[in-house]
């Protein structure tokens, strides 16, 4: 709260100048530009989305049966819908399956395929190579770890206390 009274916003010049509110710009933004070169790269280079990589990555780390649609939307910050689109296109590509579950007929499960499995792999290590190029060679270790832990932080406090997508 110390910082709230530190920085008054009483005209636009102080709203331009609040250092929190600038902080907050250049985290949308560099997360905006990271998305936009590490995504388009990925579509480029291994013919998946981000979003889809995601998944991959969320069902590797599954059970053996899968994951539950409602999981995958809740981890990815998408909605019912949007994840539904989304695996959608991935059972159309041959990555995922759908499957109901034994024990409760109302739930849905996804799970990789082994085509799904070559692609994560393949697009991994790809991945790797510019986050190399774009993040990890860019800071040196100490900023890097403390940028990462940070945005893990802020990541768990936001998860806490935004409501589900629906």
């Amino acid at each position: 709260m110390a910082a709230a009274q530190e920085h008054v916003i009483d005209s636009p010049g102080a709203a331009v100048a609040d250092p929190r509110i600038r902080a907050f710009g250049v985290l949308l933004t560099t997360a905006s530009l990271m998305e936009r070169l590490l995504g388009a790269t990925m579509e480029r280079e291994s013919g998946i989305s981000h979003a889809m990589f995601e998944v991959l990555l969320h069902l590797q780390a599954a059970p053996e049966e899968g994951a539950m649609m409602s999981d995958l939307s809740r981890s990815l910050v998408l909605t019912s819908g949007g994840a539904t689109r989304l695996v959608d296109r991935m059972v159309e590509a041959g990555l995922v399956s759908r499957s109901r579950s034994s024990q409760d007929k109302r739930v849905q499960l996804v799970s990789l395929t082994d085509a799904g499995r070559e692609k994560l792999t393949e697009a991994a290590a790809r991945h790797a190579a510019q986050l190399d190029a774009h993040l990890y060679d860019v800071l040196p270790p100490g900023e890097r770890d403390t940028m990462l832990q940070g945005l893990d932080d802020l990541g768990r406090h936001v998860r806490e206390v935004l409501p589900p997508l629906g």
